[in-house]
């Protein structure tokens, strides 16, 4: 497994980043908006050493200048600023346009979706990254690469015991996007959509009485399992997760061909570091979480795969809106994330995994 994930990434070489704010004979300058602090792990772990592997693969010519969330532009508008010139390149999750097109509600993360384990061999080997790039170009003139990947988050941390799919009948949950309707039409609950900001006082004064946020790691730096009681786990929400590195097209088309294959190589090199360096992170964090005052329930598969249906029927529901309104994009990328999904649940039980569905609390 190691020398596979070795050989894919360096194996690279897929289209990416462009000219921009600052270009001489020597140095392309590019300005990173991101989503987050600096001190935040998507971009230690992903903004940041990508700006560091472009310089030291380019020996210099290209400089990645990141700045961090809300400095070039609030969090959920670094899209917009590509387009109109604030920043260079966006580094984010795609479901941050998802409100645009749900195509992105689907292909960077999607409830009960592909896994830890399944998510980079689609991208890289099942065409994910390709159908990515098709679709900016298409629908937003950019070129962008898969930058980043991360495993799952926590389901939620929680004022009330969940298991069941009954347990969200009525729960004032916080969650955002497909899986506030998802959670809403198929189960009952009442999704409360607020900014991150928000959550810790309002779990805090029980305004809500549920909420998901993040992975492990980040959670807990945010003290979540502080003031809620129980802790629900796997996300199957999102089961596993992708950022990208999002520019104009016309900008990424003027770098030098060496230089685009570079920077790829850059973006590969650091998914794939980053998942693992998360991973870990999240561990060390768990750590602590399982010798705490917390309640950890894991969720039934009943849960799960009702989950997973109501998912699937969201998709489709989806894809067919778009599809009569002349957008073929969500059920093209439903169809080649499912068929992937399915075939890689088929198949992948040879493998022998690491792995027990309850934990252990020592």
């Amino acid at each position: 497994m190691q020398q596979l994930i070795r050989s894919a990434a360096l194996g690279a070489a897929v289209a990416f980043l462009a000219v921009p704010a600052a270009v001489s004979a020597q140095t392309i300058t590019l300005r990173a908006a991101t989503i987050a602090p600096k001190t935040s792990v998507y971009n230690t772990a992903i903004a940041i050493p990508f700006a560091e592997y472009v310089a030291k693969l380019t020996d210099g010519k290209v400089k990645i200048d990141v700045q961090e969330g809300g400095v070039l532009a609030p969090i959920f508008k670094i899209y917009e600023a590509v387009e109109d010139g604030r920043a260079d390149i966006a580094i984010g999750p795609a479901s941050f346009l998802g409100g645009k097109d749900p195509t992105n509600l689907i292909i960077g993360s999607f409830p009960t979706g592909l896994g830890v384990d399944s998510i980079l061999p689609w991208m890289y080997n099942g065409g994910g990254e390709k159908l990515l790039q098709e679709h900016r170009r298409a629908t937003m003139k950019m070129h962008t690469l898969v930058l980043g990947a991360g495993p799952s988050e926590v389901f939620a941390h929680s004022h009330k015991p969940i298991k069941t799919v009954e347990d969200l009948k009525g729960l004032k949950f916080r969650t955002l996007g497909n899986w506030a309707a998802i959670i809403k039409d198929g189960f009952g609950a009442a999704p409360v959509v607020v900014p991150g900001s928000e959550l810790y006082s309002m779990l805090e004064k029980k305004a809500i009485d549920a909420m998901e946020y993040s992975m492990p790691s980040e959670n807990k730096a945010l003290g979540f399992q502080e003031i809620a009681k129980y802790l629900i786990m796997p996300g199957i929400h999102a089961g596993s997760w992708t950022f990208e590195a999002a520019m104009q097209a016309d900008k990424w088309d003027k770098i030098p061909k060496d230089l685009q294959e570079k920077i790829a190589l850059a973006a590969r090199l650091v998914t794939f570091e980053s998942l693992n360096s998360i991973i870990m992170q999240d561990f060390v964090a768990l750590e602590t979480l399982l010798a705490g005052k917390n309640e950890i329930i894991i969720l039934d598969e009943t849960f799960k795969r009702k989950a997973k249906e109501a998912a699937r029927k969201w998709a489709a529901d989806a894809a067919a809106k778009a599809k009569a309104e002349g957008n073929p994009w969500p059920e093209r990328v439903a169809k080649s994330v499912f068929d992937f999904q399915d075939r890689w649940e088929k198949y992948s039980p040879y493998m022998v995994v690491d792995h027990k569905d309850e934990f252990t609390k020592k």
